[in-house]
């Protein structure tokens, strides 16, 4: 089973919606596909799922087994471990959790995914919240590769860079080659404003493999009508680009 992290410490650059299109991708392709959605506001969970018994935070915290807190979605081959945005009672939620234990079990999610391959899984994809504690960094230790998602504008670029220092120091510290670091999607793209001719030769320059989304609404009424991309309809070239991402990872 591959583990794909998608990731930076950097909110409203399109984590979600890249990790939810990324995972509709394999599904569509017959592979067995699990989201994990990692980020204590529930995005992923709340377009995938009206409703759901478990969540994440009870399988960290041990009050369910693996599979219990594993709901299939609407997708044929796409599952979901979902998180309550909502706090849970005696505060045993994924923010607690993140906050108080995570620093603790290191392993947590290199055990949890070693349950999921059990379970005939092909691909185990985590949604990230923006930050890189030691949280993301139990993350990092159970991942095979980290996909970096950005926007063109210098913000973005100024948080690929830290990004990149922050994963370059945790494998120093933990004395691991994993995740690697090979992919960037540049997302919500506009090839009229010249910072992003600018942003995309410098990404060309380096040895990043770079997947190239451009600006498209349908991602936003997707997200209105708790949809995917793939559900809703986008732009061809918007589709080619989830495509391409698809196949970089397989």
């Amino acid at each position: 089973m591959k583990k794909i992290a998608v990731a930076i410490q950097k909110g409203g650059v399109g984590k979600t919606t890249i990790s939810l299109s990324l995972g509709a991708e394999l599904a569509n392709a017959g592979k067995k596909v699990l989201l994990i959605d990692a980020d204590p506001q529930g995005n992923s969970t709340g377009t995938l799922l009206e409703s759901f018994e478990h969540e994440l935070a009870e399988a960290l915290y041990g009050d369910v087994t693996v599979d219990q807190a594993i709901t299939q979605t609407e997708i044929k081959n796409l599952f979901i471990m979902p998180t309550n945005s909502l706090e849970r009672k005696g505060s045993r939620s994924l923010k607690t959790y993140r906050s108080s234990e995570a620093a603790k079990e290191p392993f947590i999610f290199v055990d949890l995914c070693e349950e999921v391959e059990k379970l005939g899984f092909d691909y185990c994809i985590f949604d990230t919240s923006p930050a890189f504690d030691a949280f993301e960094e139990d993350i990092m230790t159970a991942s095979d590769e980290v996909i970096v998602v950005i926007k063109a504008d210098a913000y973005s670029q100024d948080g690929l860079q830290i990004f990149k220092n922050n994963l370059d120091s945790f494998k120093k510290r933990k004395r691991v080659s994993n995740p690697k670091f090979e992919t960037i999607v540049l997302n919500e793209i506009n090839r009229s404003i010249k910072l992003t001719d600018i942003i995309t030769e410098g990404l060309n320059a380096g040895d990043f493999k770079v997947v190239y989304v451009p600006v498209d609404q349908d991602f936003k009424y997707a997200t209105i009508a708790r949809q995917i991309i793939q559900q809703r309809g986008g732009k061809k070239e918007t589709l080619d680009a989830l495509k391409k991402l698809k196949d970089l990872v397989k």
